[in-house]
């Protein structure tokens, strides 16, 4: 009777100890992380605060995610150009589009600008984030989300996710956080341009870039100048 006393109770040792194990592993995993950076978006307000756009997205990315949580992959969504009926991506686009593939975590999403009514649109990025950011977390994917950009549209997306048990954070320059975002999420990170020390790309090729891509943004500007339209540069 004793051997089989001492045997139940070290069994149900054996089984507490387990339990415990498991509950340290839960509360010690480090929390999975998604981006979804508005490539358009960031692209402008990068300029205007900082000056450039030549960024560093994995260096970007694994700041934003920070030590303490695990970065599982980078969505970028931008648009392609569509004129007369056609889908059309510019050389500077496509360099752009291709270099940023070979990035590790990232998959690029693209919609499309057409001009509409004098004016241009843009069609499909909004959707297409608001949709990965859904299913992403219906399925488990992540733990915490971050979006980058402070667009309002994207709030009702916010409140199902939010649902589904996940944080989301907001990542955007203060002037281009929306009340809604602001109030949707859970965090919202107020990006300054010193957040960006370190993380643009070496000179020898930053120039280059920001060269080719000011030059693409005048020539656009000039076409659309003394108008209201709304513009989309295309990286």
């Amino acid at each position: 009777m004793k051997l089989k006393k001492c045997h139940h109770i070290q069994i149900k040792f054996i089984y507490i100890l387990l339990q415990i194990h498991i509950m340290f592993s839960i509360f010690n995993r480090k929390k999975k992380v998604m981006i979804f950076i508005d490539g358009s978006n960031l692209y402008h307000v990068l300029l205007r605060n900082c000056g450039r756009s030549d960024l560093m997205f994995s260096s970007f990315g694994e700041k934003l995610t920070g030590r303490k949580r695990s970065l599982v992959k980078i969505f970028y969504y931008n648009v392609r150009q569509e004129l007369e009926g056609k889908i059309k991506i510019p050389d500077e686009q496509k360099k752009f589009l291709a270099s940023l593939n070979k990035v590790e975590k990232i998959e690029i999403k693209l919609g499309i600008w057409k001009e509409q009514n004098g004016s241009i649109v843009e069609k499909g990025v909004d959707v297409l984030l608001a949709t990965d950011l859904v299913l992403n977390a219906v399925k488990n994917n992540y733990d915490h989300a971050i979006i980058v950009s402070g667009d309002g549209d994207f709030f009702p997306a916010i409140d199902a996710v939010k649902k589904e048990g996940k944080r989301v954070e907001v990542a955007a320059f203060e002037s281009n956080i929306s009340k809604e975002a602001s109030e949707s999420a859970d965090r919202v990170l107020k990006l300054k341009k010193s957040f960006f020390n370190n993380l643009w790309m070496p000179k020898r090729n930053s120039r280059k870039y920001s060269d080719k891509n000011r030059n693409s943004s005048e020539k656009k500007n000039s076409k659309t100048r003394g108008s209201n339209k709304r513009r989309k540069l295309l990286v």
